[in-house]
């Protein structure tokens, strides 16, 4: 999982998601994907910063729109599909003033607004191509735009820009969602929408936004998954839990950082100045095993010597890098 790199507005990746045991329960949620997506065969995707704000806003403000994650979890003892779509703050908080539908004066001087409730144009959705021909298959989310449980804004659908819809809703059983802070959703009864055995793959979309937040970009996820047993994918697994050196080092200003996750668990990478202040924040939340590859831009920041922080758990590395300018 790539985890908040700010290199690219779209990904598409390829990953080997594991199912639930027998006798598995159902997922409740609660609204939180990092408390809910607990189990270890949870894989994160992870997005990039790709939800710009206009100059107007604070400095380092992040819209409620911005996803960091994106969770598949199989449940096929209970015949279910679980995603999760983990939210940087308050999933339609438009302004990222942590007040999901109060509109700072910055958002309202630029023509937009910060809806409550979903209102309006405020969507959040993702669609599934459960047999990857090219043709979608279910859509899960909410829009009060259109008063269904499909996308009232638009965003990328194999490959082409729709505008102003992520199409009709469509059959099936897509179960129950929750939003705030984060959305959630159940695919029910999978079986009556694709055949299944030990192995799935599924192309998806995504999208959250709105068309009333004028000059605050929505966020859209494009990927791929493969939904699997652990039998035979052990080369798919993290060897152990650690950090890397970053490279380059020194560095002027941007600087990759990559580190190891021996199971799918809650993480911090975090930065630190000589003063032991936190000075970012690259991964925060739910982070899939294996490798991973965050990259730091220090363009804030003045000359000097900091160190970077992994936490999960008990577990802690920290390594030391230069910024020269």
């Amino acid at each position: 999982m790539s985890i908040r790199d700010l290199s690219a507005h779209l990904f598409r990746s390829a990953l080997v998601v594991t199912t639930i045991a027998g006798g598995a329960s159902a997922l409740t949620f609660t609204g939180s994907v990092p408390a809910d997506f607990t189990h270890p065969d949870v894989v994160a995707n992870g997005d990039n910063y790709d939800v710009g704000v206009p100059g107007q806003a604070p400095p380092l403000t992040i819209s409620g729109w911005e996803v960091i994650n994106v969770v598949f979890l199989l449940d096929a003892a209970n015949d279910a599909l679980h995603i999760g779509l983990d939210f940087h703050g308050i999933a339609g908080d438009a302004d990222g003033d942590g007040f999901e539908g109060s509109t700072d004066a910055w958002l309202l001087g630029n023509g937009g607004v910060d809806l409550p409730g979903l209102m309006g144009t405020e969507s959040i959705c993702i669609a599934l191509d459960l047999d990857q021909n090219g043709s979608l298959d279910i859509i899960s989310g909410v829009s009060a735009f259109n008063n269904i449980a499909g996308c009232g804004v638009y965003t990328w659908i194999n490959g082409g820009l729709l505008p102003f819809s992520f199409g009709a809703p469509l059959p099936g059983n897509q179960g129950p969602h929750m939003i705030g802070p984060d959305a959630e959703f159940t695919i029910s009864n999978l079986s009556s929408l694709v055949a299944y055995t030990d192995e799935l793959c599924l192309d998806y979309s995504g999208f959250a936004g709105s068309f009333a937040d004028d000059g605050v970009g929505e966020d859209f996820m494009v990927g791929t998954v493969c939904l699997t047993t652990r039998t035979g994918d052990t080369a798919d697994l993290a060897s152990g839990f650690g950090l890397g050196a970053n490279y380059p080092n020194p560095f002027n200003p941007t600087t990759s950082i990559s580190f190891e996750m021996a199971e799918t668990a809650n993480a911090e990478l975090a930065v630190y100045n000589m003063a032991g202040q936190k000075v970012a924040t690259l991964v925060n939340g739910l982070v899939g095993a294996g490798s991973h590859e965050v990259t730091f831009d220090a363009s804030n920041l003045s000359s000097g010597v900091y160190f970077y922080t992994l936490n999960s758990g008990n577990m802690v590395e920290t390594r030391k890098m230069i910024l020269t300018k």
